[in-house]
């Protein structure tokens, strides 16, 4: 073989070599390129599926806690509406009990009277008198006047006059008979007798004293339970069951 046959063999594998790794190059390294492309893709659309469905989940999810949401807002309201009902219900209430309160109150101002005199005279010529600062209509009856600051006089004609005074009395106008009470003080001739309460009878002319009677005069002090005085001849009668106790009177029981 001469030299010249040789090397055009050698330049013949040379481009056989050259033209075989073009070929596995560009031409059949196509499979696995698109294999690979492929394999991108899969990887893809299941990462895209994956988080598809995440966001499904996190939307269902996100919906569920918004309706629990709601649905707690909405007792809350409900609860809160009802407590505001009930709160209403009891203003409501201590605003009526505040205005009967009040109406009351007003009722017993617009009935307040001052500086008030009321005399009786009966068939024989006897005056009782009575007066006070401040005298208001009874609530409960119509007939029935409270007198607060109050002073009473029976006057006789052959008698001397009988005195009387108190922090409190009721007046009745159907028959002019009076009861005072607190502090009850009456004075005549030469008596002085304090008690709780002090009935005054115009039509029977009769006076009743009692609980914590004391009836004083220069004399003697007699404490008693209940005593009547006779309004047209000033005598006493004592109608204790209890024990009467006379004293003189200089300070010593």
């Amino acid at each position: 073989m001469s030299i010249k046959s040789l090397l055009q063999l050698i330049l013949f594998f040379l481009i056989v070599l050259i033209l075989g790794g073009i070929y596995f190059l560009y031409f059949y390294s196509g499979p696995n390129k698109k294999l690979f492309i492929s394999n991108n893709t899969i990887e893809n659309i299941k990462s895209n599926s994956f988080n598809s469905e995440n966001t499904n989940d996190q939307e269902i999810l996100g919906d569920k806690i918004i309706n629990e949401n709601q649905n707690s807002n909405n007792n809350l309201e409900s609860k809160s509406s009802d407590n505001e009902t009930e709160n209403s219900f009891e203003t409501k209430n201590k605003i009526n009990k505040n205005s009967k309160g009040l109406n009351k109150e007003t009722e017993q101002i617009k009935n307040l009277t001052k500086e008030i005199e009321y005399i009786t005279t009966n068939e024989n010529g006897d005056t009782f008198k009575i007066l006070a600062k401040y005298g208001k209509t009874s609530l409960n009856n119509n007939n029935i006047l409270n007198l607060d600051d109050v002073n009473g006089i029976v006057s006789s004609v052959n008698r001397s006059d009988i005195l009387i005074s108190s922090d409190n009395a009721n007046y009745n106008y159907t028959n002019q008979n009076s009861k005072f009470y607190n502090n009850v003080k009456i004075n005549y001739e030469t008596k002085e007798i304090t008690c709780n309460n002090f009935d005054v009878n115009i039509s029977e002319n009769i006076a009743v004293a009692y609980n914590n009677v004391i009836v004083k005069d220069s004399k003697s002090i007699m404490k008693a339970q209940v005593i009547t005085l006779d309004i047209i001849t000033k005598n006493i009668t004592i109608n204790s069951n209890d024990k009467i106790k006379i004293f003189k009177n200089n300070g010593t029981n």
